[in-house]
């Protein structure tokens, strides 16, 4: 008598798709990585000696708890600083006061975190007091600290796997009967053990995330916290660990109990899209401006495809490559059932994963420069490349275990009948090499979810073009920059190049002329010595001139004129690269829906041939 655990019917596929959709599309999406927008000073500008004061202006808030800035000397000269945190603009507006700063090259080390999706940012600005600086460090695209990146790494395959596990214990060990025991136990332990250890790097994560250099354990520990439950994406988090402990205990007591229910697969299932689902809202994924539901459903799907594949391959390896290569007379009956019946499931996993990785690079790569230009471009680039030769491994190994599939293609290639590309006796060399390089896969997956998304990096890096002129015994510098979707901002610094100065500064105005030929007259406030600014409405693409007057006492004007273009923004919908990986993974996933709904019909409905074979197999058997 067969020993094969209950399937699942209909009703657990309900809950599951229930859980989808709560999960999913019932949560606030989580926003995009908090980069540095601007700051004054610039990165790589100067300031006047004695200056006590810094700016900075971030994408998105950030904590104040988990967020840190260090100001030294390119010599190592730490400077002390007062940091005031607050929200400005739908972003983060952060105020550094110093004492007067002396004539040097300074860096100003920053590491923050979002309130709002909990991921870290770092970076480093450098600029010059009473001297311009040589080189200006970029904060933008950089490479996540060692540590995380593997712990991120660990984090994916024990989830991946625990996904394996679970989807490989059922059908596919079942097929074998009671060869099958030893194997499906072992995947069970294996699924509950990959579980545990995603709980334990998932409790770890947040701790990583925070930055602690020159804190105490204590400080330490309370941001920590202070970030798990004060901000959105620690309570996404948090919610993850429980699905995820609840996924480990089940497993286990399936792993030490002969007897398997229905009830257990159906919690287990349940817990594990929960913990899938809180996945991706708290990634890439759902910080996208538009649709970031679908994107999530997307990243989800992903995850869940590449599990099945990647960790139901490794599992299979794990639990049979060593009895096929002791025992070699069971290699047909195995190849015969469980690779078998994992064969179908591993095709239509990785067909989701394909047009689901399509998806999403579009949603997250503005166009095919940034795969070049950034690191989330080169690591897409590395993953596909990693992808496409595991699909080619598979495709040897799935010729040899179903020969008709391998018949048609060697009368193509003229080979004999009875051909296959891989040897009885390579196969499990070739099954272990799939493995392999799927779990290097990994961590170029784990790299993508630790860096800014290279649509990211070109929102948070677009550049200003600062004018610059030198007036009556003033050096003034222009600048207009995006603020928010609806407005402008006018900034205006000023810095006398006469010494004594010829008088003190009385206010500061700019008559803007736009490409329809209105003028509007604006005055800008002061925000500190030297620098002056206004917010106006965003201002229309075209080409603009502005005249700016500086007004002092006792002296005339000085005026200076300015010309720039201000861009066409591109729709967010208009990415020719996103509309056409969008449509390619249209037509993958109807045709693989084709495909599935063709394989069925004939099961339900044999035509005449299929019913001869069946037939001449019985007699042969």
């Amino acid at each position: 008598m067969t020993d094969n655990p209950p399937r699942v019917g209909r009703r657990p596929a309900a809950i599951l798709l229930a859980s989808i959709v709560v999960v999913l599309l019932g949560a606030a999406p989580a926003s995009a990585h908090s980069g540095l927008d601007r700051s004054e000073p610039p990165n790589g500008g100067e300031i006047a000696v004695g200056r006590s004061s810094l700016t900075l202006w971030f994408s998105e808030p950030i904590s104040a708890e988990a967020s840190t800035f260090n100001l030294h000397t390119v010599d190592g000269v730490r400077a002390a600083v007062t940091v005031l945190i607050s929200e400005a603009d739908g972003g983060g507006f952060v105020e550094l006061e110093t004492g007067p700063l002396s004539k040097a090259t300074y860096l100003l080390d920053w590491a923050v975190l979002s309130i709002d999706d909990g991921h870290p940012a770092r970076g480093s600005m450098l600029f010059g007091v009473g001297a311009s600086p040589v080189v200006a460090p970029s904060g933008g695209d950089n490479l996540p600290e060692t540590q995380g990146l593997l712990l991120r790494w660990l984090d994916l395959f024990a989830l991946m796997l625990a996904i394996g596990a679970l989807a490989v214990s059922g059908r596919v060990l079942g097929s074998m009967g009671v060869a099958g025991k030893a194997p499906l136990q072992r995947a069970r332990y294996l699924g509950a053990l990959a579980a545990a250890a995603v709980v334990v790097t998932g409790a770890i994560t947040p701790f990583l995330r925070v930055p602690h250099g020159g804190t105490s354990r204590r400080a330490w520990f309370d941001t920590t916290w202070a970030t798990l439950t004060g901000t959105p994406w620690g309570r996404l988090w948090t919610a993850r660990e429980i699905a995820l402990v609840v996924l480990t205990v089940v497993l286990w007591s399936r792993a030490t109990r002969r007897k398997d229910s229905g009830g257990r697969i159906r919690v287990a299932f349940v817990a594990l899209v929960a913990a899938v689902g809180l996945e991706s809202l708290a990634g890439h994924a759902a910080a996208l401006p538009r649709q970031s539901g679908l994107a999530a459903f997307a990243s989800a799907s992903h995850l869940v495809a590449a599990g099945v594949w990647a960790g139901g391959l490794t599992v299979l390896a794990v639990c049979l490559i060593p009895v096929m290569r002791h025992d070699r007379d069971s290699r047909g009956p195995i190849l015969a059932s469980a690779w078998r019946s994992f064969s179908p499931m591993a095709a239509v996993a990785t067909a989701v994963l394909l047009a689901t990785g399509l998806y999403e690079s579009g949603r997250h790569l503005p166009d095919l420069n940034s795969v070049f230009s950034t690191i989330y471009g080169g690591a897409v680039a590395g993953k596909v490349i990693l992808v496409a030769v595991a699909l080619l491994l598979a495709g040897f190994n799935t010729l040899l275990i179903n020969p008709g599939l391998a018949a048609p293609v060697g009368r193509i290639l003229r080979r004999p009948v009875g051909w296959a590309p891989v040897s009885l006796h390579r196969f499990t060399t070739v099954v272990a090499a799939e493995a392999v390089i799927l779990v290097v896969a990994v961590g170029a997956a784990a790299l993508l979810t630790s860096v800014p998304t290279s649509r990211e990096v070109e929102t948070a890096a677009r550049e200003t073009t600062v004018h610059s002129d030198n007036v009556d015994g003033l050096f003034i510098t222009f600048e207009e920059v995006p603020a928010g979707a609806d407005e402008s901002r006018l900034i205006v610094r000023t810095r006398s190049t006469d010494k004594p100065e010829r008088g003190p500064i009385s206010g500061v105005s700019v008559l803007l002329a736009g490409p329809s030929g209105t003028t509007t007259n604006v005055s800008l406030n002061s925000i500190e010595p030297g620098r002056y600014e206004t917010e106006t409405a965003r201002l229309i693409p075209g080409s603009w001139q502005a005249s700016v007057a500086v007004q002092r006492d006792n002296v005339p004007e000085a005026l200076t004129q300015v010309q720039w273009t201000v861009p066409a923004a591109i729709p967010e919908g208009a990415r020719p690269l996103e509309v056409a990986t969008t449509g390619l993974a249209i037509l993958l996933l109807a045709a693989v829906a084709s495909a599935v709904w063709l394989v069925r019909r004939r099961r339900e409905h044999p035509t005449l041939t299929d019913q001869l074979v069946h037939e001449k197999t019985g007699r042969q058997r």
